[in-house]
């Protein structure tokens, strides 16, 4: 029996509608476009409320059914975390050893947490994309 971990497909319209509202309002407030409005505590819960509904959005786009699941859908999105996976550990590698190199920093608290979100969209992006770009290539090849 298998047991799977998927969202219902209607998910991925809830995460697309999430994704880029979360990211937008997170950043914003964490550069400080908000900070004369708003007083530390309304800071602190629209960060955590923007950030975790960024983070909503991106899991309910990966991990939503397609409408027709079966185990070539399995394979694609196994080869996209793989790939997901070794892009992410290359940017690392490539940030800290400029980072080394370089004797550069991120700047405070701010600089730090961008540079971690980052990493962290990189290899969300990255699955999203190889994964719906494989779909719809393998989708065109049928088609002709």
């Amino acid at each position: 029996m298998k047991i799977s971990f998927l969202l219902p497909n209607r998910f991925k319209k809830i995460g697309l509608i999430l994704f880029p509202i979360g990211l937008l309002v997170w950043i914003s407030t964490q550069q400080g476009l908000f900070n004369k409005e708003l007083n530390h505590t309304m800071k602190v819960l629209t960060l955590t409320l923007s950030f975790f509904s960024f983070l909503f959005g991106l899991y309910f786009i990966s991990f939503s059914k397609e409408p027709i699941e079966d185990e070539y859908i399995d394979s694609v999105r196994l080869k996209s975390f793989q790939i997901s996976s070794i892009t992410q550990m290359v940017f690392f590698l490539i940030s800290f050893t400029t980072m080394f190199l370089f004797n550069i920093e991120p700047h405070g608290d701010g600089g730090l947490s961008i540079f971690f979100l980052s990493s962290l969209i990189l290899f969300w992006a990255m699955y999203i994309l190889i994964f719906n770009y494989t779909l719809i290539n393998t989708k065109s090849k049928i088609d002709d």
